[in-house]
């Protein structure tokens, strides 16, 4: 993860260089509409990977309304490796636990003004539903071996998919090149809330992204 950060902060520092704009800049302008894939780290309590994809409005002015998606492959806590230890010190056994994450929220984003037509920073700002799948596996003397097996059932919390809400807040660097296209660096906070209703004592999730992403205005 820390050699994608020097990626990130290395291409965000290129990305300030000068940068021929005469058409580009024009054709950006008159564009309302933007699309983005992207891909990344996730850091936290346990570090994994990203994909996804981002599209967007120009509303007014600076103003532009959002959507995305993509899969978060390991978010998991301390709060889910405590629930599956519980079961594995009882057992003789070790536990593995993950959660992988489905996302999908909306919201707004503010154009940053500055007096650098080649550099376009903004924040953000999103709400929406994350499928939040844990899954728990249980070795003993180093080999994996099914849940029943050891005349134990999971539950949701350990295995299963809830659905949950979400908030994220971020911001990131747009660097624009040929007539319409950009790359786009990006840092996402976000915060899974919890369902107590659906498990006991359920716990948010707190993810990280930082992410590198290229598209289209049009």
């Amino acid at each position: 993860m820390k050699r994608f950060a020097g990626a990130v902060s290395c291409l965000i520092v290129l990305f300030a260089l000068p940068a021929p704009a005469a058409a580009q800049t024009a054709a950006a302008d008159s564009a309302r509409y933007y699309a983005e894939f992207n891909g990344g780290a996730t850091f936290g309590h346990k570090s994994s990977g990203s994909i996804g994809g981002e599209g967007g409005w120009k509303v007014s002015g600076p103003y532009v309304i959002f959507v995305e998606g993509g899969r978060m492959f390991n978010v998991g806590t301390q709060a889910l490796d405590d629930r599956a230890n519980i079961i594995a010190n009882a057992i003789g056994a070790t536990a593995s636990s993950s959660y992988k994450v489905n996302y999908f929220d909306a919201g707004l984003r503010y154009e940053i003004p500055v007096m650098m037509e080649h550099v376009h920073p903004y924040i953000a700002v999103g709400f929406g539903l994350a499928s939040v799948h844990a899954e728990t596996a249980f070795a003993v003397n180093g080999t994996t071996v099914p849940p029943e097996s050891l005349g134990i059932s999971l539950g949701d919390d350990l295995n299963g998919t809830v659905n949950k809400a979400i908030f994220t807040i971020g911001g990131g660097v747009v660097y624009p090149f040929g007539e319409r296209y950009f790359i786009d660096g990006t840092f996402r906070y976000g915060r899974i809330f919890p369902r107590t209703g659906v498990i006991e004592n359920d716990e948010g999730i707190n993810t990280a992204r930082l992410q590198i992403g290229a598209g289209i205005r049009f």
